[in-house]
């Protein structure tokens, strides 16, 4: 790990390099502001819980040594930040405010397609440049009607469900010793519960397992002694499911208290944010999820000089009590697809950074980015599985499982649950 003081030390010398490289006009003639659509409140608060400190740390070096060298200027990066809510209504509105009364020169949004979709929509209505991401790839590009949008203004990067399904499928194939081939689905009646149950039902019996599926369930159910049972008579060995924080720890406390402990949870969604692990306590212990960053992921930062560790390590260090969360690298290295643009095109003129934008090929933090023709980016993806630090106390999320992109460091062998 990095100290904090050789990571700024670094960031001095990259903002020297980058920022001061050439005789430019004053910052003052060229302000750049960043409009970003992000949940502070409501379900999704996991995927806001650094904002305004990652902003801060990329943005004030920058202004600091005079501003981001655009051609023959020097250009100041504002930020504003406006609270999707965590839901379509409140991203739209959130976005509209920051299209229409503030003017933003760029839109960012991140977090769900609930907080991605109406922003690029508004964005290409009213042809706003827009980075987005945290939001698997498919929900962002197909509309309702099942087919794939066409986006002039936004760019989107995050990784594909093609992925996600190989990630799942491998992890359990790499289950320690092998299992009877009996899954438990615990996906409920939500959007998230739907779609992953159409995508993984037919994939798991092409595997030749056999699924123990008791339905498709409420959200907020108080009682899964019925799904339990049925987990317990069909012998299951593996429960793979998608889950917000709540119900995942009402369904661990009262299966522990039922005695059915299973070889292998494989949990999305509530699994992707250190905050709802260290919430479950104990039961959380050895659950595993795909991995859609951590600190394994490799590339670095343009813009700053560190690694996905760095990061983490300055986050942690500036808020000892608070974990990162992958929002923090996604959000990171918007900024620096924003920058790389910009002085690629060498101004501010809208179609000049959009154009730069189609021909983005730069390393961030959360790997390689590079925009194809729908103007996408997908991004790595692992197999991560939780434990709890003896020394620390602190909660880590290891990378147990990368044969699906084997430059994502494998840091830890897979563990049974609890066993």
């Amino acid at each position: 790990m990095r100290k904090i003081l050789l990571l700024a030390a670094f960031a001095m010398v990259a903002a020297t390099s980058f920022w001061q490289a050439a005789p430019a006009q004053a910052a003052d003639d060229c302000v750049v502001t960043v409009g970003r659509v992000v949940p502070l409140t409501g379900p999704l608060l996991d995927m806001g819980r650094e904002t305004p400190w990652l902003d801060h740390n990329k943005v004030d070096p920058i202004n600091e040594a005079g501003g981001l060298q655009v051609g023959d200027q020097q250009c100041k990066i504002e930020f504003k930040i406006f609270d999707s809510k965590g839901t379509m209504a409140g991203s739209g509105e959130a976005a509209t405010r920051a299209i229409l009364d503030e003017k933003v020169d760029v839109v960012f949004a991140q977090g769900t397609p609930d907080t991605t979709n109406a922003p690029s929509d508004l964005c290409e209505r009213y042809e706003v440049p827009c980075i987005t991401s945290n939001t698997p790839v498919e929900a962002w590009l197909f509309g309702p009607d099942g087919k794939p949008k066409t986006y002039s203004y936004t760019y989107h990067f995050f990784f594909g469900v093609p992925d996600l399904v190989a990630n799942h499928v491998g992890m359990i194939k790499s289950l320690p010793g092998g299992f009877n081939g009996k899954i438990g689905y615990l996906y409920p009646n939500d959007p998230d519960g739907v779609v992953f149950a159409s995508l993984f039902d037919p994939t798991f019996k092409g595997e030749g397992w056999e699924p123990i599926d008791p339905g498709r369930f409420e959200q907020g159910i108080p009682d899964f002694s019925a799904i339990i049972n049925k987990f317990k008579r069909g012998r299951v060995e593996v429960v793979t499911g998608v889950l917000a924080p709540p119900d995942l720890q009402n369904y661990l406390q009262q299966a522990a208290q039922a005695g059915f402990k299973p070889r292998m949870y494989i949990i999305d969604k509530a699994t992707g944010y250190p905050e709802a692990m260290r919430a479950l306590g104990e039961f959380g212990i050895d659950i595993l999820s795909v991995n859609f960053w951590s600190p394994a992921y490799p590339g670095s930062s343009k813009f700053g000089g560190y690694s996905g560790q760095g990061l983490v390590d300055a986050y942690e260090r500036a808020n000892p009590d608070k974990y990162y969360s992958p929002p923090l690298a996604y959000t990171d290295a918007s900024y620096d697809v924003l920058f790389d643009a910009l002085q690629r095109a060498g101004t501010t003129d809208r179609a000049a950074l959009l154009a730069a934008l189609a021909e983005t090929d730069l390393d961030t933090v959360v790997g390689r980015v590079k925009f194809g023709e729908q103007h996408y980016s997908v991004q790595p993806l692992g197999g991560a599985q939780w434990r709890v630090d003896e020394e620390t106390n602190r909660w880590v999320k290891d990378n147990v499982y990368n044969a699906v992109y084997p430059d994502v460091e494998k840091t830890a062998e897979m563990r049974l649950y609890q066993q």
